[in-house]
């Protein structure tokens, strides 16, 4: 297992990462889709902003905290009508990251796997010292990235023990989403649909028909929803999944058959263009082969 620190040396499913950061900016930056390789859990300060996650726009405020899971499609997009500081906290962690504290039955990672699999990315921090205490962890984390001193790390991994038991303390009580924007409904059924059929030979003629809805408006309608096209964003789908099926153990001459290439060359090309390696090079570190 590697241990990393920072997210610039490209860490992967199977390192041992974690990095939390507090920043400031004049505004909201837009940020287009992209999906990590680690849990990004972010939490929303000041500004006005909408994260988008998989299909779906959410209202963050202040005492929201949003849990994005690995290879999950997620974009920041800032509101038009006002313009103000922007403040958030976020902490990437990685899932081998978060097995190392597991003890007995006691697992952080499987609340957080519960709620992947629920779809919920959204919650409500409800006790305001639950959300002071989980926003100081990550920002004493934050602040030790800065620093070197004998048992840092042994801290820092109290504090993320810290910080996951109480958000999956609110998590657990959570029962209803909250802060669901339904901007456009069709654009969530369409991208809902990618999301669910990405291994189909999905096409701009295809979704026309599908969902009576003339090229030129989808076309423009889509790109102001995702920030992407259709091809493009299909495209981050398939290769999103199939990082995720080779962290899982699946070979690079497999994983194209399942998420939709219709050669391995191709895959090979598109793979290394989005994430700068070869499918067999990432396979490799994250089965540590």
């Amino acid at each position: 297992m590697r241990y990393l620190y920072s997210e610039y040396d490209q860490p992967i499913a199977t390192d041992y990462y974690y990095e939390a950061r507090h920043t400031v900016n004049d505004h909201v930056p837009s940020v287009p889709s992209h999906s990590h390789n680690y849990y990004e859990i972010y939490m929303y300060i000041t500004g006005s902003c909408k994260l988008f996650v998989e299909d779906r726009f959410y209202d963050v405020k202040r005492g929201d905290v949003v849990i994005i899971p690995p290879y999950t499609i997620h974009r920041l997009t800032p509101l038009e009508t006002e313009q103000m500081p922007y403040e958030r906290m976020y902490m990437y962690i990685t899932e081998a990251c978060l097995k190392s504290f597991q003890f007995n039955e006691h697992s952080p990672l499987h609340t957080l796997e519960l709620a992947r699999n629920n779809r919920r990315f959204h919650f409500r921090i409800s006790d305001a010292d639950d959300y002071e205490a989980i926003r100081q962890c990550m920002f004493k984390i934050a602040v030790n990235t800065r620093k070197d001193f004998y048992g840092k790390e042994m801290l820092n991994r109290s504090y993320i023990l810290q910080l996951v038991t109480v958000l999956n303390q609110n998590v657990v009580n959570e029962l209803k989403p909250h802060g669901i924007i339904h901007t456009n409904p069709l654009m969530e059924k369409i991208v809902s649909y990618i999301n669910s059929n990405y291994t189909d030979d999905i096409s701009l003629d295809l979704l026309t028909d599908m969902f009576y809805i003339n090229k030129s408006t989808l076309s423009k309608d889509f790109k102001s929803y995702t920030s992407h096209t259709i091809h493009n964003y299909l495209v981050l789908k398939r290769v999103s999944v199939a990082k995720q099926e080779m962290a899982e153990g699946v070979s690079p001459s497999q994983v194209y058959l399942l998420t939709g290439f219709k050669d391995y060359s191709t895959f090979y090309r598109t793979f290394q263009r989005t994430e700068g390696m070869s499918p067999k090079e990432y396979y490799t570190h994250v089965c540590n082969v």
